[in-house]
């Protein structure tokens, strides 16, 4: 910490410890800003640039009063491609606060989804209770209650309770003693039961059951391949499938619309019996904004819940989260060409954006590059295709692997780290993963 701005805290705050502890009373800076407010600023400029979470958290409580540098956001997503720990989360938290743009929610994740100290893992479940809902917010919260440390389990469950919109916290709730005891089993059983609450979150009719409706169930995490729908035309509910393949389901919009033209009856009635409805009127008129809405309203609704399931993923672990990882979500019983494939580096998830591998390319590509290896060559690591489209990385011949990772939010710069791999391991995490995504295909 710098010595101008070490002191500049001390003044406006207090005894760091009781900051740390009790959290910091920001009147002192905000009388000091109506006085002196470039001192204030260039000060605060200086803790950003120390990576001082009190600073960012400054910033934030004079922009809650109109009072920030108008560059403020620019600052904060600068400082937020190095940032880690606590000062990522309250950076994150400030910037989706003053943006609107929930993008910054996956940040906090990351820091709870990470190796990193225990401390910074609470931190961020604890602000992830108060952010707005997102899958991998849920996500986040739900790997967080199978953390090997009790108050990381103990405030991830808390987040679950808050984003459910439950004020309660699961210290008063029966099920704390196997939140915060030692049998993961019993860890698994309450994050499914918590993570459950969220499952009617999108259920319900989509439209109107006397022109055009869906009808969701809840999601199913477990299964997420397929769920309960009915469909109405007409004021007539459609049979045929119940329990219809998600993807399909989802892509009714695809298939009935294309750019130059309205949704229309016919291609939509050919569009449901290809899925397996049957019965379907003849004829029906449609309002085309109508229908398009719901369609719309349907695809969102089953994103969220399919978000939730890929992140939420955990079905096989290849490697070493720590050093190099590959964690593989169950295979979808009628779409064997994509799967949930998380990528995991130096303790990080190293595709934040996209973890659906399309099989038949992404295990081609694992295997060619073991080949490679195998053969004395040195391929690119990590060009994979789509899935892997943000992560660019060298390895060294003595084992280091130099990683970049490409930001996809406007302002924030790339993240840069190093780790140390053995050939062998890199080869074997590779091969494994590539057979295990092609099991049974």
């Amino acid at each position: 910490m710098g010595d101008a701005w070490g002191e500049f805290r001390r003044e406006m705050f207090g005894d760091p410890y009781l900051v740390w502890h009790d959290g910091a009373d920001f009147g002192a800076l905000i009388a000091e800003h109506e006085r002196k407010p470039e001192r204030v600023e260039r000060m605060l400029r200086a803790g950003v640039g120390d990576h001082d979470p009190v600073a960012v958290e400054s910033l934030g409580a004079l922009a809650r009063l109109g009072r920030a540098p108008s560059d403020t956001a620019a600052l904060l997503q600068s400082a937020l491609g190095s940032a880690r720990g606590v000062f990522r989360v309250r950076t994150a938290q400030v910037l989706c606060e003053l943006t609107g743009n929930d993008e910054y929610v996956s940040e906090v994740a990351t820091v709870l989804e990470g190796f990193g100290h225990w401390g910074d893992r609470v931190d961020a479940a604890v602000a992830l209770r108060a952010l707005p809902i997102t899958p991998r917010s849920v996500a986040a919260l739900h790997r967080g209650m199978l953390d090997q440390e009790s108050l990381v389990r103990h405030h991830s469950a808390n987040g679950l309770l808050g984003l459910a919109g439950q004020r309660s916290d699961i210290a008063d709730d029966g099920r704390f003693a196997q939140v915060t005891g030692e049998d993961p089993a019993a860890w698994r059983a309450v994050a499914g039961e918590l993570r459950g609450a969220f499952a009617t979150r999108t259920a319900g009719v989509y439209g109107d059951r006397a022109s055009f409706a869906v009808e969701l169930g809840p999601a199913d995490y477990a299964a997420p391949h397929h769920r309960d729908a009915r469909l109405y035309l007409a004021g007539t509910r459609v049979p045929g499938a119940d329990r219809p393949h998600v993807p399909a389901l989802r892509n009714i919009g695809v298939y009935t619309t294309h750019p130059d033209r309205a949704p229309d009856y016919p291609s939509l009635r050919s569009t449901l019996e290809y899925l397996g409805f049957a019965d379907l009127p003849e004829s029906v008129t449609l309002d085309e904004d109508a229908t398009a809405a719901t369609l719309d309203a349907v695809a969102a609704a089953l994103d969220f819940d399919v978000d939730v399931s890929r992140w939420c993923a955990m079905d096989i672990l290849v490697g070493d989260r720590s050093r190099l990882a590959f964690e593989i979500g169950p295979a979808d019983p009628d779409g064997a060409q994509l799967r949930t494939c998380t990528m995991w580096l130096d303790g990080a998830i190293v595709t934040p954006f996209d973890n659906t591998a399309y099989v038949p390319q992404f295990a081609h590509s694992l295997r060619w590059d073991v080949a490679a290896y195998r053969a004395g060559k040195s391929p690119d690591f990590g060009d994979w295709g789509p899935t892997t489209n943000d992560l660019s990385a060298e390895l060294d011949p003595d084992g280091t692997l130099r990683y970049r990772l490409r930001s996809q939010i406007d302002g924030v710069g790339d993240r840069e780290g190093a780790v140390r791999l053995h050939i062998d391991e890199i080869v074997a995490v590779m091969a494994e993963a590539a057979d295990v995504l092609t099991a049974g295909t």
